[in-house]
């Protein structure tokens, strides 16, 4: 019996993986490995991280924008000034958020 929160995950129900498409990456077929920082800081660093995911042989950039803490003190992140370098950085390789 299927548990009725994981129903659509059961492979009871549905024998195949499910791919999705991210830009020019397929996801649940083979292994994809998506990396990057753990926030963008700056385009320089930023630019560098997606040259060095790229050469390392990552599928895909991670590009957090947006830092949400517990603490309004902590570094939030770049906020939407991070959207152009992600924009930019899109042009060397499929980014996530």
């Amino acid at each position: 019996m299927i548990s009725m929160s994981f129903h659509l995950a059961s492979r009871e129900y549905k024998k195949s993986n499910t791919t999705i498409r991210v830009d020019s990456v397929m996801i649940g077929k083979e292994f994809v490995v998506i990396a990057g920082p753990c926030a963008i800081e700056s385009r320089k660093q930023f630019i560098a991280a997606a040259e060095a995911v790229k050469k390392a042989g990552a599928a895909m950039l991670r590009g957090p924008v947006f830092k949400p803490r517990s603490s309004p003190y902590s570094f939030q992140g770049i906020g939407e000034a991070g959207l152009e370098i992600l924009k930019e950085a899109r042009q060397l390789m499929p980014v996530v958020t």
